[in-house]
């Protein structure tokens, strides 16, 4: 019986919301930046707080620590801002920059 060769299914398109797709591209290239800029931040915040109560910090020590409840807290609150800080100029309401033609 001769093998046969699986390919894996074809990538769906994604779905446009604007009729530019380079607008679509610009807004999930800002998202994708977003979290990871967050993720980075949550990083930095652990290794700050393992070097301040160990003195040292390892990629291990850095994947096992788990946030207390009140830093899961102060955490999401920052977060919240964050994402208001970052995210806010998508729901702000605008006016055309320059005056339509009459």
């Amino acid at each position: 019986m001769p093998d046969t060769v699986v390919s894996p299914p074809a990538a769906a398109p994604e779905p446009a919301f604007f009729d530019n797709p380079a607008i679509d591209h610009l807004i999930a290239v800002t998202l994708e930046l977003g979290a990871e800029l967050w993720v980075q931040r949550e990083r930095m915040r652990i290794v700050e707080k393992l070097l301040g109560e160990k003195g040292v910090v390892t990629a291990e020590l850095i994947e096992q620590y788990r946030p207390s409840d009140a830093e899961l807290a102060a955490s999401r609150t920052e977060r919240d801002a964050f994402v208001s800080r970052v995210f806010g100029a998508f729901a702000r309401d605008t006016v055309p920059a320059t005056p339509a033609a009459d």
